[in-house]
């Protein structure tokens, strides 16, 4: 992912997991069925039967995998496609301690193209559609998680100001606020659904969230959080006007 360094605007779009991809193939089609079928079986029978999201489907998209390697810090080992998918792994844990059922686009390293990111969601029926990615700026003082939404969706508009309110709860030096993201997978699922920046893989301050643990697990928490108030129809805290809708 790439991004400018200006409080709330600068993150730039997905290079694989939101936009573009290849154009669809006949071969796709039987692969697609399969991964469809796979979805509806991986994840979905462990979740309690009560909790604030009992009876939502959430579908987690881990940015990036195979040959896409998404963005990447060689000297600190910091590569996008395996930070995704091991955060998407403790994200779906988190969520079906909520209740929730969950799937994953993926569930190992793979090149996965767009529309079957897109067509697992909606073919399913998600009630929410996540995902998962890390950005990319050469200046190293840019730093911040930060989520995304397609432009005039009002419920992934608020489900964005909610995750966002939670993710700087996490780190209060972060400055960043909701941006619009006129991504694929955003565009296409049918969905409340949010695309979020976990950090900057260039920047220190990110890298020791991404690296560690425990501060990886507070970020997972936060977008349980922020899914959660919006399950239950709360509103998130508005930017400042000159902040907003960038």
């Amino acid at each position: 992912m790439r991004a400018g360094p200006a409080p709330g605007a600068g993150v730039g779009a997905p290079r694989r997991s939101g936009r573009g991809g290849r154009p669809w193939a006949p071969g796709l089609v039987l692969a697609l069925l399969a991964l469809l079928a796979l979805a509806r079986v991986a994840g979905m029978a462990a979740s309690p039967a009560r909790g604030p999201l009992a009876g939502t489907l959430i579908v987690v998209d881990p940015g990036h995998g195979g040959v896409d390697r998404g963005a990447c810090h060689l000297p600190s080992n910091t590569v996008e496609s395996e930070i995704t998918l091991a955060f998407s792994f403790l994200l779906r844990d988190l969520l079906r301690e909520q209740g929730a059922r969950v799937l994953l686009t993926r569930t190992r390293d793979e090149d996965l193209d767009l529309d079957p990111r897109i067509e697992i969601a909606n073919a399913n029926r998600a009630d929410y559609f996540l995902s998962i990615h890390v950005n990319w700026f050469p200046d190293p003082s840019c730093f911040g998680a930060q989520t995304f939404y397609f432009p005039g969706r009002e419920e992934s508009r608020r489900l964005a100001l909610l995750v966002q309110d939670e993710l700087k709860k996490v780190d209060p030096a972060n400055f960043r606020e909701i941006q619009t993201g006129r991504y694929r997978v955003l565009r296409l699922t049918r969905m409340p659904g949010v695309l979020v920046e976990l950090g900057f893989v260039d920047s220190p301050h990110d890298r020791a969230f991404l690296h560690d643990p425990e501060r990886r697990r507070q970020l997972a928490e936060a977008i349980v959080r922020g899914v959660i108030r919006h399950r239950r129809g709360e509103v998130g805290p508005e930017p400042a006007p000159d902040l907003r809708d960038r």
